[in-house]
């Protein structure tokens, strides 16, 4: 969180240089931090307007839009980042973050895999693949997706936790909680939810 104080030298800062692309930026950011969102919109169409190919501000601005719920116009910010840079995988990835997120499960799918080409060894992409298979039924794939995240980064606690899902969608239960419990040891932060339903399993198959 940033203070009133440290947004009004930023301020300054924009009105002092007011075709600064990297006070524009810095202000932009700031009153994200703030909460003022409106602000902050406002501020990245003025940077974009002086620096329509700005990538890492396109970027920014797309996740805000997208924590926002406004998928649709995170989705322009990104596909606009991706035609200047087509082989950025953080554009491809946020791209497959909005396409999950609006339901279209086939081309966040493609973003992913298309970030992975590029970026292999990537554990929370992999993971996001494992979410798609997870909602497309794809039980198998989910987890053999979080397998290799955690062949990676054997402790990226999310890894365990989709694990654990997928591994409970498919009926094997005892490794489902054997998943959940180390992402529970990794601080994860479990869902009470899929931990009483797992448990509720092992009990009817005890």
């Amino acid at each position: 969180m940033i203070d009133e104080q440290k947004l009004a030298i930023l301020e300054k800062e924009v009105k002092e240089n007011p075709k600064s692309i990297f006070a524009h930026h810095r202000l932009a950011i700031g009153y994200w931090q703030a909460g003022k969102l409106k602000e902050a919109i406002e501020t990245f169409v003025r940077l974009l307007e002086l620096d329509p190919p700005n990538f890492e501000a396109r970027i920014n601005f797309g996740t805000l839009l997208a924590q926002m719920g406004r998928l649709e116009e995170a989705k322009k910010q990104f596909e606009i980042a991706l035609k200047a840079y087509p082989s950025s995988p953080e554009a491809l990835v946020n791209l497959g973050l909005v396409h999950f997120h609006l339901g279209e499960l086939e081309e966040a799918k493609k973003y992913y895999q298309k970030a992975l080409e590029i970026k292999p060894d990537w554990p929370p992409v992999l993971v996001n693949l494992s979410t798609v298979c997870v909602e497309e039924g794809n039980f198998d794939e989910a987890v053999q997706y979080c397998q290799k995240a955690l062949e990676i980064d054997p402790k990226f606690s999310m890894a365990y936790n989709n694990l654990a899902v997928a591994y409970y969608q498919a009926g094997n239960i005892e490794e489902a909680a054997e998943a959940l419990k180390k992402a529970e040891e990794l601080g994860y932060p479990v869902e009470e939810s899929l931990k009483k339903m797992i448990q509720e399993a092992l009990h009817a198959k005890s």
